[in-house]
């Protein structure tokens, strides 16, 4: 017969198996095994249920450790906060280490490891951290490489290759990613009654017979930011054959491949088939239009159940559904891939806390629960047959990042080059009387001479 325990009756659980295995007196050292069977009770959502013996080693003094990631732990509202927070009681009550957490904004994650690495402070032991940061992180010098750290544990023969290509930089690993989440167009069913349009053309077809109705054929966000390229214009203009960076790293979007992916957009934009909001807004802007009913599809992403309004809903009524990115010349329809990882800052001062904190964070019911509120894809196969997995939902986004996921090319200096190329890029969609070739070419040799000698 199943049970199914309470987070406080689970704790009591784990700690009548410490204490019952624990030598007396208190240790200094803790090298147990806990072998536990768990039912995690995931918040919010459903059950998440994983049938398994699983081993948390503990491999670490019980000192505390510094945990950075971005959430709010004080917001019940959210659900990957309460999950986050939950954990963090958890590991605390099975390994004795006690976690100092401290919120960080995810956009400003990288950008303060870097600062500290320059600056000689404090780093936090493990950090929250998005797999498109670590080659800029690296070369900074605020990643430590954890290779060997981790090469033992009973989880890393088990990750999928997205952790490899997420997490494995120039042969060395640098983080553990936990789930991989990605870009996604979704569309309202009734509005399409041609079927979803899957190239540049038929956008523009179906944008002239949408705008005759009043609507918009979609609404995103291309913005004044780095993540306007990593989720819109990159994967456009991978799909168009082009690129954004070379093999070193240095920026490589000033081609044909580019100007006719902007074109295209501009033809939309000047037809009336896309809202400006797209280019001129944040990330919410880029989504009232879908939310308010005057657009008939938005890209959004696999996580976009927790920030619009109403697309789950739609989603289980069947009203609206999954759809491909456009595919230009490639023939392929490319979504950004990104991997959400832990990583083991450089000078790090409790190393085997951060590995303690992985070796509990990656055991399939933990991972499951994390992955699952956070809407992403976990790395380790058994996590991802858990119960709250097991709908239409994450079996075609699964799919989707499967085939059309792409991660966004390595650079040294990733977030200012996108951010130099969305700017360029928003410019050219605001001002018709630029020359895209041109335009695109002076930003790309601003980068190079600034960043590159």
């Amino acid at each position: 017969m199943k049970h199914k325990w309470s987070l406080v009756a689970l704790l009591m659980v784990i700690l009548l198996v410490l204490a019952s295995c624990a030598p007396a007196p208190t240790p200094q050292v803790i090298e147990k095994v806990v072998k536990e069977t768990v039912v995690v009770e995931k918040p919010v959502e459903k059950t998440v249920v994983v049938e398994k013996t699983v081993e948390v080693p503990v491999e670490a003094k019980p000192e505390p450790i510094t945990v950075w990631a971005r959430y709010d732990l004080t917001n019940t509202e959210d659900q990957a906060a309460v999950s986050l927070k939950q954990l963090i009681t958890s590991f605390e009550a099975t390994t004795g280490i006690k976690v100092n957490y401290e919120q960080v904004a995810w956009d400003q994650i990288a950008l303060k490891l870097a600062l500290i690495a320059q600056s000689g402070g404090e780093m936090p032991d493990i950090t929250e951290l998005g797999s498109q940061a670590v080659p800029q992180l690296v070369s900074a010098g605020a990643l430590m490489d954890i290779t060997e750290l981790v090469k033992d544990t009973p989880w890393a023969s088990q990750l999928s290759d997205a952790d490899a290509q997420a997490c494995i930089y120039q042969g060395k690993r640098y983080c553990v990613t936990a789930d991989v989440r990605g870009g996604a167009w979704y569309y309202n069913v009734a509005d399409f009654p041609n079927g979803w349009p899957t190239t540049p053309q038929d956008w523009l077809k179906e944008g002239e017979r949408l705008a005759k109705e009043g609507k918009y054929i979609s609404t995103f966000f291309a913005g004044r930011h780095y993540a306007a390229v990593e989720l819109t214009w990159g994967p456009w203009i991978r799909s168009n054959g082009g690129h954004v960076f070379d093999a070193e790293g240095k920026p490589a979007w000033a081609t044909p491949e580019t100007v006719e992916v902007v074109n295209w957009a501009r033809e939309l934009l000047s037809k009336g088939y896309i809202p400006e909001t797209c280019f001129t807004g944040d990330f919410t802007a880029g989504e009232t239009p879908w939310v308010d009913g005057k657009a008939a599809s938005v890209r959004g992403g696999s996580w976009s159940f927790l920030f619009i309004p109403g697309l789950k809903e739609k989603i289980n009524a069947g009203e609206t559904k999954l759809g491909l990115a456009p595919a230009f010349k490639e023939g392929k329809h490319y979504v950004f891939l990104v991997g959400e990882t832990w990583a083991v800052p450089k000078n790090a001062k409790n190393p085997k806390g951060a590995l303690a904190w992985l070796n509990f964070f990656m055991n399939p019911p933990v991972l499951a629960q994390y992955a699952s509120n956070m809407y992403g894809i976990p790395t380790i196969d058994e996590a991802f047959r858990a119960s709250a997995f097991d709908s239409d939902f994450y079996r075609e986004t699964a799919k989707n990042l499967a085939e059309n996921g792409v991660f966004m090319e390595q650079s040294p200096y990733y977030t200012e080059s996108l951010d130099a190329l969305a700017i360029a890029l928003q410019e050219l969609m605001l001002d018709p009387k630029l020359d895209p070739a041109t335009h695109l070419q002076q930003a790309q040799d601003e980068v190079i001479k600034r960043y590159f000698k």
